[in-house]
Order: structure tokens, then C-alpha cells, then sequence
């Protein structure tokens, strides 16, 4: 069966993406308790656990293992992951880009991976320590990746960040079931305080949703040609795949905010690395930056996300 689990990054921060990313499970049965005592044991966990600003070393060792075993090659520059991984790919990524500086903030640095001090030769042995000789592949990851800009544009249109995200979900859900010719179940993060989806998809059509369960601690739905589709609290400290998910979008996310980080390192170096959430340093930058924004004519709503 394909279990297919979903989580975002950086749904709170004042910079840099929203990421949305979907990780596709091959196994013979689904035991989501053993599934993710195997994972902890090798320090496969939900990125809160595993990976954190400053400390991405196992995600991204995982993480490019992961994509060289999908793809053939590990990437091997920002460029080649964000390319590799996002639903859009490159072209679409940039297409909402105005040009100028807004654009090189985000695309004018593409480091080499890995960035962060991750060892591949690790990932690779996690990865096979994971599958084992068990049933258990993973055989797709795929990223929504939202910028500040495009973020801004949708809020300004009156939609909010909670159902930007949602359908962010959905579009994964239905890329996912669209490679595969069997019925998926998809676990979900829990998108905000949301409990009833019915009234907030934007990808499933009304008729083809069928209610199974709405409490506190999931939410769960049939949809018509996809298969079952959950919401659940902790879902990356209880499914494996949602956990795997959440690494990978972890690490594509801090890996935007070093390049915004290097642009602006490259104007004034004295500026500190940040992380893009509320915090101080994080202030301190935005603060520091105005003046040369605005000399480089660096656009808002593409710097700084307006909800």
C-alpha cells in the first residue's frame, strides 16, 4: 500500500517560504507505532526533534540520500534541491519574481550542498538502516514551496495563510495519488485550529468528499478517486512519513534562508544569520536592512511576509 504524509515549515515566520512537502511510503502493511520506533532509533523524527536553525546536519544528510536514491544523484547545489523538489520546478518558482534585486535576493546565491556540515555517506546509511530488508520504500518527495511575495499576493486577495496552506496539501495529495494507479491514504499535519475541512478545500471537489471523522485529535475524509484522506495533531511525532516530510521541508526551507542570509551577508557583513522567525536577531535584521532595500530598490511584500 502508499501511505503519503504531509507537513509544512514556516507557516509562523516573518521571512522567507512556506514550504509544504509530501513523502510517499511503499509498505506491505501500515504499522505507524513500529514504523516510527524505527525511525526515532536512527533520529528520523519530526524536524522539531531532529533539525532546527543551526542544526540541520542529519536532515540534510538524509534529505540528499533520500533525493539520490529518487533521482539517481544527490543534488548538488540549491538550485539542483529547490529543482529537484518543488512541484513547480525552477521556471515556475521564478515566474512570479518582479526581476531586479528582488529576484537576486532569493536566486543570486546558489551554494554548494552540502551547506550545513550534512554527511550523505550518513544519510545513505540511515536510509538503508530504515528500509532494512522490510517492505518499506520511499519512493516520492515532492515540495509546494510559497514565497513571501507570492504569500503576500495570495493574502491580498483575501485569502488566509491557513487556507493557502491547506490547498498547498491538497495539491500535494493530488500530485501524489496522480503517480500511482491504487488508492492512497494521506496523513496530514493538522493545518491550524482547522477541524471541519469540508468548507476549506479548495482542490476537492464538494461532491466527491465524504466525512469520517471530525474530533480534536483528527479529522478524516474519503475523496473520491484519491482514498482517505487524515488530519491529525502530532501527526510528525506519530507517522513516519509525515516525520520524514517534515526533515525535508525543514532543510529546503533553511536552505532559502541561507541564500537570503548571503545576499544580504554579501552587502553588510556585520549582519547576523537568521532564522526568518519572530525573534530578535531575527528584528535586528529586518531593521538593519531598510535603507539598503530600499536603495536597491528590494520590493516589500517580496522581503517580509504582510500576516
Amino acid at each position: 500500500m502508499r501511505v503519503f504524509g504531509v507537513d509544512e515549515n514556516g507557516l509562523g515566520p516573518r521571512l522567507g517560504p512556506l514550504i509544504a512537502t509530501g513523502v510517499t511510503l511503499d509498505v506491505r502493511s501500515y504499522r505507524a507505532s513500529a514504523l516510527c520506533r524505527r525511525g526515532e532509533a536512527l533520529g528520523i523524527t519530526d524536524s522539531k526533534a531532529s533539525s532546527a536553525f543551526g542544526r540541520m546536519a542529519l536532515a540534510e544528510g538524509f534529505t540528499l540520500a533520500i533525493l539520490e536514491r529518487l533521482g539517481g544523484e544527490a543534488p548538488r547545489t540549491a538550485d539542483s534541491l529547490f529543482a529537484e523538489l518543488a512541484v513547480d520546478g525552477m521556471l515556475g518558482l521564478r515566474a512570479p519574481c518582479p526581476g531586479g534585486e528582488t529576484s537576486r535576493q532569493c536566486w543570486s546565491n546558489a551554494p554548494s550542498l552540502p551547506l550545513f556540515g550534512g554527511d550523505i555517506v550518513d544519510g545513505r546509511a540511515r536510509l538503508r538502516a530504515l528500509e532494512g530488508r522490510s517492505s518499506l520504500r520511499i519512493t516520492r518527495a515532492r515540495s509546494v514551496v510559497i514565497c513571501a511575495g507570492v504569500l503576500n499576493h495570495e493574502l491580498a486577495l483575501g485569502h488566509t495563510k491557513l487556507s493557502v496552506d491547506l490547498h498547498a496539501f491538497e495539491r500535494l495529495v493530488l500530485e501524489a495519488r496522480a503517480a500511482i494507479s491504487e488508492p492512497l491514504l494521506a496523513i496530514c499535519g493538522m493545518v491550524g485550529g482547522i477541524r471541519k475541512y469540508e468548507s476549506y478545500f479548495g482542490r476537492f471537489p464538494a461532491a466527491h468528499v465524504h466525512c469520517v471523522e471530525e474530533s480534536k485529535q483528527r479529522s478524516v475524509y474519503t475523496v473520491d478517486g484519491i482514498g482517505e484522506v487524515r488530519f491529525e495533531v502530532d501527526s510528525d511525532a506519530h507517522h513516519l512519513p509525515v516525520a520524514i516530510a517534515s526533515m525535508i521541508g525543514k532543510y529546503l526551507r533553511e536552505v532559502a534562508m541561507e541564500r537570503l542570509n548571503a545576499y544580504y551577508a554579501a552587502h553588510d557583513p556585520t549582519l547576523p544569520r537568521v532564522s526568518g522567525y519572530h525573534d530578535p536577531k531575527t528584528r535586528s535584521m529586518v531593521e538593519r536592512t531598510e535603507a539598503l532595500r530600499y536603495r536597491l530598490q528590494v520590493a516589500d511584500a517580496c522581503f517580509e511576509r504582510r500576516g
